[in-house]
């Protein structure tokens, strides 16, 4: 059973080692340990561990996006030998509800690159529409 578990001192290391594909790595090459520090010291991100029963298996990464009212999910990653398995749609169903229910927002917003076909199919198939873009990057909304 996919379930999230707040990052501490028990899992982080094993979260952190974590990797995509290495085709992956060539869209969006930055490492689960970077999410940890901008976690603390930039975006103010919770971030939670991916679990499958007792094994650590992804990251996600969620809060309150910039306008303080409504929330955002970023960093979104499973391990390249967990891929393929709807474990990343289950884990963004799991954050969507803690959005909503524990934070009360009424919109989330996620960003990911044009390249990265998979996560575009995953966000529009959750619900999740393009609200604008840039050169690299497709931007998306979810109102609940």
């Amino acid at each position: 059973m996919v379930h999230l578990k707040k990052l501490n001192e028990d899992n982080w290391l094993e979260v952190s080692n974590l990797s995509v594909t290495q085709e992956q790595k060539e869209v969006f090459p930055i490492p689960n340990v970077y999410w940890l520090g901008i976690s603390r010291y930039e975006e103010h991100t919770t971030l939670f561990a991916i679990m499958l029963d007792d094994s650590n298996i992804g990251l996600i990464g969620m809060g309150y996006d910039e306008d303080g009212v409504s929330g955002f999910l970023n960093p979104l990653m499973i391990d390249e030998r967990y891929q393929g398995k709807g474990y990343a749609k289950e884990a963004m169903r799991l954050a969507v509800d803690y959005l909503k229910t524990e934070l009360g927002v009424s919109e989330i917003h996620i960003g990911h690159r044009k390249s990265n076909v998979a996560a575009g199919k995953l966000y529009e198939s959750m619900g999740f529409a393009i609200v604008g873009e840039d050169e690299q990057d497709y931007f998306r909304c979810l109102s609940l």
